[in-house]
């Protein structure tokens, strides 16, 4: 069945797995509140069970419910009381279940969700992240950028752009001087971006919509396989990034930049830029076909890959040829 899961986007696939891993997601969820049953009073804990067997795993979950699954567990090797009860009232209070892709802002979410937040998108910077204040001003016009961008994937790539509704459920916005905009599996179906990255073109916008989808399309599988089997301490020189990554980031990066090249080809086709923007998009596709090309041969060099793995790094072939 290592055909099924390709580089090229398909919507039932998509379907299928965020599905199971929100079947899995609820089970973890359910089987901590077990574990930490005698922390809480009897009301507390059928409250927080109600809440989570109510919830649909066929229908998009918000990000944080991955979150908290993440802190609880770890809450939980702690022994930490006070923190399993800040999660398991975060569980019960708020709304988890979304429609379509929800645009938010860090000054507009819950206090322990901008904790969450910092924790799983600044854990690969030296030091952290220092995080401002969000603006009206800055959030719409990343809200206006990416619905534009989102309306030209349809218009060019209708396959990526269903693939992307079904596991892009939320767009967040914030303000660092340390990051630009990224993903993260603990927080499964959430892009973040700063609000004053600078997007040259509307092609910059497709790019990054395609990239970072791409990366939580990786995430769905890697909850069950691990694609790439080299030690994180191996590192490699990177077609994204100027320090050394290791290998699952290397072959993260082979399979977006070929996603990328497949919206931004579609898109040039089906010319709906601006002649600027149109130029802008040639250019990016030539800078992609070169870094595809460096992450490939790093990969095909050193990477010891599973099985899946080597089907999906395979199929990226075509999409980036």
């Amino acid at each position: 069945m290592h055909h099924l899961f390709e580089a090229l986007p398909c919507e039932k696939r998509a379907l299928f797995l965020r599905t199971a891993l929100n079947k899995a997601l609820i089970s973890s969820l359910l089987h901590l509140l077990e574990v930490a049953e005698d922390v809480f009073s009897p009301e507390t804990y059928q409250r927080s069970l109600e809440k989570l067997r109510s919830l649909n795993p066929e229908k998009k979950f918000s990000s944080f419910l991955y979150a908290l699954n993440t802190a609880f567990s770890q809450a939980i090797m702690k022994e930490d009381i006070e923190k399993i009860q800040i999660i398991v009232q975060n569980i019960i209070e708020n709304r988890f279940q979304i429609e379509g892709i929800n645009f938010l802002s860090v000054k507009d979410i819950p206090p322990y969700y901008c904790e969450l937040f910092e924790q799983s998108s600044s854990f690969e910077i030296p030091g952290g992240a220092t995080f401002t204040g969000s603006s009206p001003a800055g959030h719409q016009r990343i809200k206006s950028l990416f619905q534009q961008g989102l309306d030209l994937i349809s218009k060019s790539c209708e396959d990526l752009y269903k693939e992307i509704q079904v596991f892009l459920g939320e767009i967040l916005t914030f303000d660092s001087p340390q990051m630009k905009y990224g993903s993260s599996f603990n927080l499964f179906g959430l892009i973040y971006i700063r609000e004053t990255f600078p997007f040259d073109t509307i092609a910059d916008v497709v790019d990054a919509l395609a990239h970072e989808t791409g990366h939580i399309h990786l995430y769905s599988l890697s909850a069950d396989d691990p694609l790439v089997l080299n030690p994180p301490e191996e590192r490699y020189p990177a077609p994204l990034r100027k320090d050394l990554r290791p290998l699952i980031g290397i072959y993260h990066a082979s399979f977006v930049v070929s996603r990328v090249l497949y919206a931004l080809r579609a898109l040039y086709r089906h010319k709906l830029l601006s002649e600027d923007d149109q130029t802008r998009c040639a250019t990016l596709i030539e800078e992609y076909k070169l870094k595809y090309t460096l992450g490939l041969e790093t990969i095909q060099k050193h990477a010891k890959m599973t099985s899946l793995g080597q089907d999906i790094l395979n199929s990226t072939m075509k999409l980036a040829s």
